[in-house]
C-alpha cells in the first residue's frame, strides 16, 4: 500500500486554508501542516517534511511565500505550489526563477488544482 502523500498548506486567510484542507484531505491526502506565517514553515518542514506545499505569496508576517521558498530551496527540493491573486509581471518573474515551482492564480479551480498536483506527484 503506497504511503498518503503529505501537503503543507500555507496561506493567511483562514477560510482558504480551511478550503483547501478539506479537498486535499476528501481526496487521501495527508496534511502535514498548515501555517499561515511565514516562519513558521520552516518549523513544520523541520517536524514533518511534506511531498509538496501549497504556499501564498501574501503571508502574514514581513517574509512572504517567494522568500520562504527561496530559503527552503538551500535545504529542500519537494515542489512548491504558489497560489496567489498576485498576476503581476513582477511576481511572475520572481516566482519563474525559483526551481520546482509553478503558480496558480486566485481564485482557483478544484480540478485545476488537484490535476496539477497529481502531475507534480507523478515525478516525486
Amino acid at each position: 500500500m503506497e504511503a498518503k502523500k503529505k501537503i503543507l498548506i500555507v496561506e493567511d486567510e483562514a477560510l482558504h486554508a480551511l478550503h483547501l484542507k478539506k479537498i486535499l484531505k476528501n481526496k487521501g491526502f495527508e496534511i502535514s501542516g498548515v501555517v499561515s506565517i511565514g516562519d513558521e514553515v520552516f518549523k513544520s518542514v523541520e517536524k514533518d517534511c511534506p511531498d509538496i506545499a501549497l504556499m501564498d505569496i501574501t503571508l502574514r508576517n514581513s517574509i512572504d511565500g517567494i522568500e520562504v521558498t527561496n530559503i527552503l530551496r538551500k535545504r529542500y527540493n519537494f515542489p512548491v505550489i504558489f497560489i496567489s491573486g498576485y498576476n503581476d509581471e513582477a511576481t511572475l518573474k520572481k516566482t519563474s526563477l525559483i526551481t520546482n515551482t509553478w503558480k496558480l492564480t486566485k481564485p482557483i479551480s478544484e480540478t485545476v488544482l488537484l490535476k496539477l498536483i497529481a502531475s507534480v506527484l507523478k515525478d516525486v
